[in-house]
């Protein structure tokens, strides 16, 4: 029977997540590896308890919708502003470059026309959003700056999928003019877009109110769900991209008050089928074809490793994003995305694409997939390695910058409170920079990505260096009431339109502080930190009630880890 046959399908698809996640959780292996080797176990090509590919890759791309809409809720239209000149520039550089010397080796080595040649050049240099995000989100490194700089390069690679599938209708329809179906596909996308995102400021707030008032959490998610799938549908419907709807519903998500609880509700939806795109991938790859031709795939695979690290890595040193940043970034991006299979399979169906390429790329991309989060973690040890060495470099001649950064966050002092302010940044996506005295801080900070220096925030120089007069708040996280005092009033002086928040012991230099402008946090231990995130969040003009959300929801994990470190091993926890 047919329905006892999905049935069974789908009991193979959840026990063999429940088993990858488990097993590669406790060898601290990235999922996503095992997501990609259960598919091929499991798949048409290997033991064969699972063949109804078609049905396992919607649910898939409904995950990877999933995943969009969850990180376009942590991005705020005006978190994008310190993005933008990432995203047109840095991203736009690597899909322009990228695109044209694929595709320039495509033509060579294959003799495909100009324009299938360009087709499958824009499909190797896209990257996979899903995996990438993933892999920052999980690390908690989206807010470094290489993280930034990876998300923003994604972002655009997401936008140019809307002109690759023009060109991929154009070649399958035989459309007499590219350019004017690339200049009507854009008057209509922005059309939609103006109208999606005019409904959505307009209706968003005033529906949820009234769905938070009637207390019903399924008529919550289902709206959710509906909001996610229809935005999506829509932009699809305009020849977009259905992930780029759903990022934008994100967006427009994100300015209401009910961004947390919405998270929370979609969390187990975009984890399972994220997880069940990966095994649909590893589905496709044919063990036999891999056999017959492993040293072709092995050579297609490096090549397009090598080749889009080294135009990633030229990229970063012209803007001069900094050499590590280039390198964790460029290693991120540098193996295929899942937007191949988009673009290609209706390519190879229509004959444009010849089927043998088609399946030799199809296959080399979902083992690239599985090795970004290697290349991930070479990129991580790298940055270990050499991120002191490369600050001594750089205090050598000035201070470490951070030039890129506007209406970021400086954070001075980097003991318990600096960093949990630092973690509450990162929740919400907002460029922050920090500075300590204390090596160990730095080190410390470095190895988990963040962008943490060595400099005395009593000087006005090492301030400046760190863009404090491009800064919108600037948190006084020192020990020393004194010291804190001092950098308090130099800002103040010298940078009158920060934002200073300083944190005290007690009230003796009280006054002093508010006479000047400073706005003072005097409470010990856990609170303080969270009342000057509170007071930085509140600052960038964030709903209150959002802001407790934030703070409460942050207070409730500390104290759960906190009492769970208190209980003895072996003693009940009471």
């Amino acid at each position: 029977m047919p329905h006892t046959y999905s049935l069974d399908e789908t009991l193979i698809y959840l026990l063999s997540a429940v088993i990858v996640v488990t097993l590669f959780r406790r060898l601290k292996i990235s999922p996503i590896i095992g997501y990609l080797i259960a598919g091929v176990l499991i798949g048409p090509h290997a033991f064969q308890f699972a063949t109804d590919i078609e049905f396992s890759k919607f649910l898939g791309e409904i995950g990877v919708v999933f995943l969009l809409f969850s990180i376009g809720l942590k991005l705020p239209f005006q978190r994008l502003q310190s993005l933008q000149e990432y995203v047109f520039g840095i991203g736009c550089l690597q899909v322009v470059i990228s695109t044209g010397v694929l595709a320039g080796a495509v033509y060579y080595f294959t003799k495909l026309s100009l324009d299938a040649s360009i087709l499958i050049g824009s499909g190797l240099a896209l990257s996979s959003t899903a995996v990438c995000l993933q892999i920052l989100s999980d690390s908690e490194e989206l807010a470094a700056k290489f993280g930034r700089i990876t998300f923003a390069t994604l972002l655009f690679q997401d936008l140019a999928v809307v002109l690759f599938l023009v060109l991929l209708t154009s070649l399958i329809e035989d459309h007499g003019s590219v350019m004017g179906t690339l200049g009507y596909a854009a008057l209509k996308a922005g059309i939609v877009l103006a109208i999606i995102v005019s409904a959505g400021r307009v209706i968003l707030k005033p529906v949820y109110r009234i769905l938070a008032g009637l207390g019903n959490p399924e008529l919550f998610v289902g709206a959710t769900l509906l909001v996610v799938l229809t935005t999506s549908m829509a932009t699809a419907q305009a020849g977009l991209s259905m992930e780029l709807g759903a990022f934008l519903a994100g967006l427009l998500m994100s300015e209401t008050e009910y961004r947390h609880q919405v998270q929370a509700d979609i969390q187990p939806f975009y984890g399972l089928l994220l997880g069940l795109f990966f095994m649909t991938v590893g589905m496709s790859i044919d063990l036999s074809l891999v056999a017959d031709n492993i040293l072709l795939i092995l050579s297609i695979i490096i090549s397009l490793v090598l080749t889009k690290f080294l135009i990633f890595l030229a990229i970063g040193q012209v803007l001069k994003i900094g050499l590590l940043n280039s390198i964790r970034s460029g290693l991120l991006l540098s193996t295929g995305g899942e937007f191949l299979f988009v673009l290609l399979a209706p390519a190879v169906a229509a004959g444009v694409v010849p089927n043998e390429i088609g399946q030799l790329l199809f296959v080399a991309v979902a083992i690239s997939l599985g090795t970004t989060p290697f290349l991930d973690m070479i990129g991580k040890s790298l940055s270990e390695r050499y991120s002191g060495q490369e600050l001594k470099v750089g205090n050598k001649n000035k201070p470490t910058t951070s030039e890129d950064l506007k209406n970021h966050i400086v954070i001075v002092g980097f003991g318990r409170l600096g960093t949990l302010v630092a973690r509450l940044m990162t929740e919400r996506v907002i460029p922050f920079v920090a500075l300590d005295k204390s090596m160990k801080q730095v080190q410390e900070g470095q190895s988990r990505g963040q962008p943490v220096y060595y400099g005395d925030g009593r000087r006005v120089q090492v301030m400046r260096s760190v863009g404090v007069d491009k800064a919108k708040i600037c948190a006084v996280c020192v020990h020393s009431p004194a010291v804190a005092v001092r950098i308090a009033i130099m800002i103040r002086k010298n940078f009158p339109d920060v934002y200073v928040v300083v944190r005290l012991p007690d009230d003796e230099y009280q006054s002093k502080l508010l006479s000047i402008g400073a706005h003072v946090v005097m409470p010990e231990n856990l609170e303080p930190s969270l009342q000057v995130g509170g007071t930085i969040l509140k600052a960038l003009h964030l709903p209150e009630t959002e802001v407790q959300q934030i703070v409460d929801n942050f207070r409730k994990s500390l104290n759960h880890k906190t009492k769970k470190e208190s209980v003895a091993p072996g003693t009940p926890e009471k």
